[in-house]
C-alpha cells in the first residue's frame, strides 16, 4: 500500500529533471517486457498461426480451455511441479549450510567459495553437455565405476523413473552456489555481539541458528525461496539439451512446452494462453510465499 508521505515525495521527483535519467530503463523495459506481455495476451484470444499472419481470429477463451483438456499440458505443469519439490528445498537448505560453513573468513574458506561458484559462471549448456557424458550409458565415467563395482549400468536420461531426478540433481548442483553466496553476504552482516550475548546466556549451536540466525537473515531466505522456486519452474535448456522433453514426456516442463508449441507447431494463439497461465501461476506462487512467512 502506497502511503501519502510517498506519495508527495513520488511526485516532484517525476516533475523534477532527474526523472529523466530513468526513460532509457522505462524504454528498455516497456519494449522488452511490457509490450510482449500485452502481445502474449492479446495472442492468447486468437487462433493465430504462425504461418499465417494475416490471418487471426479472435477465439475467446478457446485456447485457455484446450489447456484444460490437454493431457501433454497436464504432464507438463505436474513435471514442473515435480521439478520444484525436489531442488527448492534442498537448494535452500544446502545453500543454508554452506553458507553458514564458510562464512568466516578465511584462506581455505575463500578455496571453497571459489569452488562452489565455479559450477554457477559456466553456462548451462555446457554445464548440461558434461554431465551428459558423465552420466553416458556407454562411456561414462559414473556408468563406469558402476560397472566397477559390480552393478548395473543406469540409463539416466532414457529411463523415465531416472530422467527427472537426474535432471534436477543437474540444476540443484549448478544453481546451489549463488544462493549460498546471497545467503553468506546476508549472515556477515549478523552483530557478533549477539552470538556474544548468546553464549553468556549458554546458548547452544542450534538455539542460536535457531533465535539469531534465521531471524536475522529472513528477509534474504525469502528472496531466495522465491528466486529458486520461480526460477525452477522456468525450467527449460536442461531438459532440451538432455533429453528433448523425453523420455515419453517424463522431463518436459510447461516452458519447454510452451515454446515446442509456439516453434515446432506454430500456434502462437495457444502458445500465448499458456505463457499467461504460468505467468499467474508464478506471481500466485510468489504471493503465497510472502505471505507464509509473513513477509511484510
Amino acid at each position: 500500500m502506497v502511503k501519502r508521505s510517498d506519495t508527495k515525495q513520488l511526485l516532484p521527483f517525476i516533475f523534477s529533471g532527474k526523472f529523466l535519467f530513468l526513460l532509457p530503463a522505462l524504454a528498455l523495459i516497456s519494449i522488452f517486457v511490457i509490450y510482449p506481455l500485452c502481445l502474449a495476451v492479446w495472442y492468447s484470444f486468437t487462433d493465430y498461426y504462425l504461418l499465417k499472419p494475416n490471418d487471426i481470429s479472435f477465439v475467446g477463451l478457446d485456447n485457455y480451455l484446450e489447456i484444460k483438456d490437454d493431457k501433454y499440458a497436464k504432464q507438463a505443469f505436474f513435471n514442473s511441479t515435480k521439478y520444484v519439490i525436489y531442488i527448492v528445498p534442498l537448494q535452500v537448505a544446502i545453500s543454508l549450510f554452506l553458507a553458514i560453513l564458510i562464512a568466516k573468513k578465511s584462506r581455505v574458506n575463500t578455496f571453497f567459495r571459489t569452488a562452489f561458484f565455479s559450477p554457477y559462471i559456466l553456462s548451462i549448456i555446457v554445464v548440461s553437455l558434461l554431465w551428459k557424458n558423465i552420466l553416458d550409458p556407454k562411456t561414462g565415467i559414473v556408468n563406469m565405476l558402476l560397472a566397477e563395482l559390480g552393478f548395473a549400468k543406469q540409463e539416466f536420461f532414457s529411463d523415465p523413473a531416472l530422467a527427472l531426478p537426474t535432471i534436477s540433481f543437474i540444476i540443484l548442483w549448478q544453481g546451489i552456489s549463488f544462493q549460498m553466496l546471497i545467503i553468506m553476504a546476508a549472515l556477515q552482516d549478523i552483530p557478533s555481539a549477539l552470538y556474544e550475548a548468546a553464549d553468556l546466556e549458554g546458548a547452544n549451536g542450534w538455539q542460536k541458528f535457531r533465535y539469531i540466525t534465521v531471524p536475522s537473515i529472513k528477509g534474504q531466505l525469502v528472496f531466495v525461496l522465491i528466486v529458486v522456486t520461480t526460477g525452477t519452474f522456468k525450467i527449460i535448456i536442461e531438459p532440451l539439451v538432455l533429453t528433448n522433453g523425453g523420455p515419453q514426456g517424463s522431463t518436459s516442463s510447461i516452458l519447454l512446452y510452451m515454446f515446442e508449441q509456439g516453434t515446432r507447431y506454430r500456434q502462437i494463439g495457444y502458445s500465448s494462453a499458456i505463457t499467461v497461465v504460468f505467468a499467474l501461476i508464478l506471481i500466485l506462487i510468489a504471493f503465497i510465499q510472502r505471505k507464509l512467512v509473513k513477509e511484510e
